[in-house]
Formats: C-alpha cells, sequence, structure tokens
C-alpha cells in the first residue's frame, strides 16, 4: 500500500502541482481531491483521474454526466450489440431454447466479471489490464495478452464473415 509520500499530482504542470501536493495531499473530511496514489510509471495515463465535485449543491452537467457513465454506456453497447442479439435469436429459433440456459450462463457470467472489474476500479482506481500490468510477472502478461487477442480475433470473426455475406448478396455475387 502506498503512504502520502508516494502522492503525485494530477495535473500536468509540475512547478505549482508540487508545491500543492506538498501543502495538502489530503482534504479535512479524508478523501483524497486532486491527488491520488499512483506508483511511479513515468507520467503516462495512469495518472489522469476524473475529478469528483465535493460541494453538494453544484450545477447538472450532461459533460460531467457522460465523464462518468461514457465507459459504462460503450461498454454496454459492446455487450449487447445487435449482431450479438441476431445471433441469439437465430440460434434460439434452431435450436428450440434447448440452448437457453447457455445464453443465461453466459449473460450472469459476465454480469458478474463486470461487477467484479467495476469494483476492482472503485477499490484501486485502476482497470483491470492495469492491475494485470502492475501484479503479473511478464510471462502471464503475455498469456494473458495472447488470450486476449484471440478472444477478439473470435469476437470478430463473425462481423467479417456478415460483412462479406453482406457484400456478396448486395453484389449479386460477382
Amino acid at each position: 500500500m502506498e503512504g502520502p509520500s508516494d502522492l503525485k499530482p494530477v495535473s500536468n504542470n509540475s512547478a505549482t502541482s508540487q508545491h500543492h501536493a506538498e501543502e495538502d495531499p489530503v482534504l479535512s473530511n479524508g478523501r483524497q481531491s486532486q491527488y491520488e496514489a499512483t506508483a511511479d510509471n513515468g507520467g503516462t495515463y495512469f495518472d489522469e483521474r476524473i475529478p469528483i465535485p465535493d460541494q453538494e449543491n453544484y450545477a447538472f452537467s450532461f459533460r460531467k454526466l457522460w465523464a462518468f457513465t461514457g465507459p459504462g454506456f460503450l461498454m454496454s453497447i459492446a455487450y449487447l450489440d445487435p449482431g450479438n442479439i441476431e445471433s441469439d435469436l437465430q440460434s434460439g429459433f434452431i435450436a428450440n431454447f434447448n440452448l437457453l440456459w447457455v445464453l443465461m450462463f453466459a449473460t450472469l457470467l459476465g454480469l458478474l466479471l463486470q461487477r467484479l472489474a467495476a469494483r476492482l476500479g472503485v477499490v484501486t482506481g485502476l482497470h483491470l489490464a492495469e492491475v494485470c500490468y502492475r501484479e503479473y510477472p511478464k510471462y502471464p502478461r503475455i498469456f494473458l495478452w495472447i488470450m486476449v487477442e484471440i478472444a477478439i480475433i473470435g469476437s470478430d470473426m463473425q462481423e467479417v464473415i456478415g460483412t462479406a455475406i453482406a457484400f456478396y448478396l448486395l453484389s449479386n455475387g460477382k
């Protein structure tokens, strides 16, 4: 666990940030304001955080709402995209609800993994890939990377094949 001496400023202005980091790294209510406890990573995007307003009465902003909900919205689109729903419907039509348990199990497992990843992000302030990078040695990281690449390729295969079939149908087989 990192202590107060490991606090790094979030902003890029190092002179004023260093001055403020020495004065008041933690607010009076115990929350860290613009300073996050991070490991030394050479000033990458790992240091960037979305500022959380401390005021109770602040104006609503769709921009701030999108900053918090945008990644979740994009993940929900990726998780329940039209291609996924269409393949589920076609499988259900062919299998006559015999494989409905697979869909339910996969959905519940996906929700569980998303919830665990969200909790990990809330507790550590890092996403799953950052935690794997910091916690695992080189060869398990390479293995995880290869497995993710295989999953991405497998996921994109249906889109590539579907696009090829669509072009074939639109061009009358020419």
